[in-house]
């Protein structure tokens, strides 16, 4: 019964990636769906390359998140890495299969990979 409770963490721990390991991940997979969860101030000011915009924060975000595919491969990032994962756990828990969650989110890959981000404010 324990092994029931802790099952869905270690579910959800496999999913976390590094910045190098998310940089693969858009890399090798041409149908992903790229979530920014921050603000959309934050949006505004640098984002990946190809994201959209659906903040975590927002009352709205479940509904906002059926538009996206259960079934393809989502890339979750928001500042740091505290926010997608709580977006994670949420999608995870709506059905969507493949969803991962970029540990240091975007303050560490766009210094490891500027050339994958767009600095919109500068």
């Amino acid at each position: 019964l324990l092994s029931l409770f802790f099952l869905p963490l270690i579910a959800c721990s496999q999913k976390n990636l590094t910045v190098t390991e998310s940089a693969t991940l858009i890399n090798a997979t041409k149908k992903l769906q790229i979530v920014d969860v921050r603000t959309p101030h934050e949006f505004d000011s640098v984002a990946i390359v190809n994201a959209i915009n659906i903040d975590v924060n927002n009352q709205n975000f479940e509904k906002n998140i059926s538009s996206l595919s259960k079934e393809t491969p989502i890339l979750l990032y928001c500042r740091s890495g505290k926010r997608s994962l709580r977006a994670m756990n949420i999608m995870l828990s709506q059905g969507f299969k493949d969803v991962y969650n970029m540990e240091g989110g975007i303050t560490a890959f766009s210094k490891d990979y500027p050339d994958k981000v767009i600095f919109k404010n500068k």
